[in-house]
């Protein structure tokens, strides 16, 4: 039987997500800008598209595995998966929104799938948080 779900532990594993994902967003950010600045030819020639979208990517799933941890590390040790793949939704839930609210065009197949992506890379935060842990 599961025991139930500790909700502190999804919301704080969620928040330091959210943290770990703004950081590095910011930190990839700031590298493009200064990659921009010594070597600008290369940002008119479309070059940096993929480091740019590697700097949206990488953070958004960093931020996941990260909450994953965090909520499997502090939730219930029969089940640290279960807690990691519900903090890193509760951190997509909260970034999907925005980015709809934003003007995102992603459709509901992008959302589901990047959906279930968050649960994947959760669940794997969670089993590496919840090891060596003891009930």
């Amino acid at each position: 039987m599961r025991k139930p779900v500790n909700w502190a532990a999804v919301g704080l594993g969620a928040v330091f997500g959210l943290l770990a994902m703004a950081a590095a967003g910011l930190l990839g950010g700031a590298v493009l800008r200064l990659a921009d600045w010594i070597y600008p030819a290369a940002g008119e020639s479309g070059a940096w598209e993929a480091g740019a979208w590697a700097v949206q990517a990488l953070p958004l799933l960093g931020g996941q595995l990260v909450g994953g941890y965090v909520g499997g590390r502090l939730g219930a040790s029969s089940d640290p998966g279960w807690h990691g793949s519900l903090a890193a939704l509760g951190l997509y839930a909260v970034f999907a929104a925005l980015s709809l609210v934003s003007g995102s065009p992603a459709g509901p197949s992008t959302l589901l799938l990047f959906g279930a992506a968050a649960a994947a890379v959760g669940y794997g935060g969670g089993v590496l948080g919840g090891r060596g842990r003891r009930g």
